[in-house]
């Protein structure tokens, strides 16, 4: 897939949120600056590249609707796309830097807790791989 849009990155981060399936109006009603039209466009578009998935269908009023989950892959394609942005900023701001302030921002200590870990058995894999 191409580099994703504003609107596609929206739509994407809003079904991750979620745990349920959700439908194009449900999805809509999560941000008031959506339209039905652009969402629809959008589901479309990330369904086609496999970054979506329709799970079901169900009754949105008098009509039916497809409900949508995010895919495993579109984690890939998120990931993807904050390294691209990262790396138009290497001769400014560190991996040392970027992951302290992800984890600043996170005000859940425990899941910190758990990241850092996490990093600390990563850093040593990468170390031992250098």
């Amino acid at each position: 897939m191409t580099r994703m849009n504003v609107r596609e990155l929206d739509v994407l981060n809003i079904l991750w949120k979620h745990d349920e399936p959700m439908t194009a109006i449900d999805i809509v009603n999560e941000r008031n600056e959506l339209t039905q039209s652009t969402v629809t466009a959008v589901l479309r578009k990330l369904l086609k590249a496999g970054l979506v998935q329709v799970e079901g269908v169900t009754h949105s009023g008098k009509v039916l609707s497809r409900t949508y989950r995010p895919t495993e892959s579109s984690k890939d394609a998120i990931l993807e796309h904050f390294t691209e942005d990262y790396r138009s900023f290497t001769n400014v701001i560190s991996e040392s830097n970027i992951c302290a302030a992800i984890l600043k921002s996170n005000d859940d200590k425990a899941k910190t807790r758990s990241e850092i870990k996490q990093l600390k058995t990563m850093l040593k894999d990468y170390e031992r791989d250098l």
